[in-house]
């Protein structure tokens, strides 16, 4: 299955963990931000398929149709803006580097601030439409058949997830064992997991310990 990094591309990346080992540039920034954008809104849509599932798909969309003349993007693409936009101050460094510390006075590398970015701004359209009713719907009257990507984004598209957000939210997860748990619920193994997050083998066994071990002690109360 061709991968979406590769089809973007033309071929001059294999998968993202190659795309992301480049300092970041002109030439390849937006591809990143487009990358960044949609792994995260496939994080986002298993908590709430009611506006990330439609700004993905918007997205999706968009990658394969904006260059067609008097294309109109989706609100999906805003998503992608706002990665390319944070990405692009950092021009000449890698991803994989250090930019600064979060509230916990933890080291952070751009792109895990870049997810971090792109999660404030998809939280503040989902607020958005909490107050304003749903997100404009995506105009599937031209619809052209999606392309095959890593992640079936109508798969599960009828799944109730409530007992899931149930889960999650009583194990009060951090936002980084939050990601590996969706990173695994998405298919991945463990070296797509370190390449995606920039984290050690040891990292990602010690939070899923603790997300294991956390599960077991809720486990009676569910």
């Amino acid at each position: 299955m061709e991968m979406l990094v590769t089809k973007f591309s033309k071929g001059k990346y294999r998968n993202e963990g190659e795309l992301f080992t480049e300092p970041i540039s002109a030439e390849n920034v937006k591809l990143m931000g487009e990358m960044i954008a949609l792994q995260a809104l496939r994080t986002v849509k298993k908590f709430d398929m009611k506006v990330a599932d439609r700004l993905y798909i918007g997205l999706i969309k968009d990658l394969h149709h904006m260059s067609e003349i008097d294309y109109i993007v989706s609100d999906g693409y805003d998503v992608a803006q706002t990665a390319i936009c944070f990405l692009y101050q950092y021009a000449g460094r890698k991803a994989s580097e250090i930019c600064g510390k979060d509230k916990r006075g933890k080291e952070i590398t751009i792109k895990l601030a870049c997810y971090r970015e792109v999660d404030r701004f998809i939280d503040s359209l989902r607020n958005r439409s909490d107050r304003r009713g749903a997100i404009e719907y995506i105009d599937f009257t031209d619809y052209k058949a999606l392309p095959m990507d890593p992640v079936n984004c109508f798969e599960q598209e009828q799944t109730d997830y409530s007992k899931y957000d149930e889960l999650v939210s009583t194990l009060q997860l951090s936002a980084l064992e939050i990601a590996i748990l969706n990173c695994y619920m998405n298919g991945m193994r463990q070296a797509e997991v370190c390449a995606e997050l920039n984290i050690g083998r040891g990292t990602i066994n010690h939070r899923k310990a603790s997300i294991r071990k956390r599960y077991n002690a809720c486990n009676g109360a569910l």
